[in-house]
């Protein structure tokens, strides 16, 4: 069995070193339990800015762009790996990384570190409304990393709203999927948890992957909260938090319930299995519902797309 833990905390938008510290709390406390893998929310190490998503705020941007930091040479990141190394622990959170070679560049990043030390980094590539005016996009390399409790792969919080993203991680081998997320109060209330959002969509990207899902996200005024631990069978949720800062703690099996999953959650359906990956080639293609972006960076010409 592997102790995972997933964290549900506000950050200030203003004061990287309390947020910090705050994280430094639940990994000690986590180590108390023995937790083997911990994750934060998304960019909890330096904030989300004053005004969300739905309105650009130029302070905002200057702020992420001074709090940034290199990834992994960065102060904070190195402060991770010193803890990884010290509890054996597996530590998965969000941050604005500054670009090496771009001085004004940013991108929203989830960091993995380990016993091992520095493991990698994916830079989040699907950033909604006024997102993209503070962060540059990644190529949609979607990584996927080997550890001592399983392959672990990284998303940040609106790429899953685009199931290929899991998809792609699942083909790759990921047992768990990380999602640091900041995900506002939409729908959902305390009275109905099953109608929250960004529940659904994690539900969903487990059970038809068949692997462990992880969210965490931000508590606060607006936020939706509910960080949850997900498992590979129709329904299966391990542990869940409400809106208010707290851990989903749980024991999983993540080898034993894959394989259950695959083999009776649908009737003895491998959903992996069972693709039929030659048929699927219109999601590759530029049309009107397409943008002309190819990936890793490369833009293809107007013709392409007509």
């Amino acid at each position: 069995m592997t102790k995972v833990a997933s964290i549900c905390m506000s950050s200030d938008p203003r004061d990287k070193v309390l947020n910090r510290e705050n994280m430094i709390k639940w990994i000690e406390k986590g180590a108390a339990e023995g937790v083997q893998l911990m994750v934060f929310p998304e960019e909890v190490l330096t904030g989300v800015g004053t005004t969300g998503m739905q309105q650009f705020n130029s302070e905002d941007k200057l702020v992420m762009q001074e709090l940034s930091e290199l990834v992994p040479e960065g102060e904070s990141t190195q402060i991770f790996i010193e803890l990884a190394k010290k509890y054996d622990m597996y530590i998965v959170w969000g941050m604005a990384e500054r670009d090496p070679d771009r001085f004004d560049a940013t991108h929203n990043v989830a960091v993995l570190v380990g016993p091992e030390g520095y493991l990698g980094k994916y830079r989040k590539v699907h950033l909604p409304l006024c997102e993209r005016l503070y962060h540059y996009p990644g190529f949609g390399d979607y990584p996927v990393f080997d550890t001592k409790i399983g392959k672990i792969g990284l998303e940040v919080c609106y790429d899953k709203c685009f199931p290929e993203v899991a998809r792609t991680l699942a083909l790759k081998g990921a047992q768990i999927i990380c999602n640091p997320i900041c995900w506002p109060n939409m729908t959902g209330t305390d009275d109905d948890p099953d109608h929250i959002v960004h529940k659904t969509f994690g539900h969903a990207r487990a059970m038809e992957n068949m692997v462990w899902f992880i969210d965490s996200n931000h508590c606060g005024m607006y936020m939706e909260g509910n960080s949850q631990i997900m498992g590979p069978k129709p329904g299966q949720c391990a542990a869940t938090t409400g809106r208010e800062e707290g851990w989903a703690l749980a024991d999983i099996d993540v080898e034993g319930d894959m394989n259950t999953a695959r083999i009776f959650s649908m009737g003895g359906s491998d959903l992996l299995r069972d693709r039929k990956a030659g048929t699927y080639g219109e999601l590759v293609q530029f049309n009107e519902y397409n943008p002309c972006w190819g990936g890793r960076g490369v833009f293809i010409d107007q013709e392409a797309c007509e």
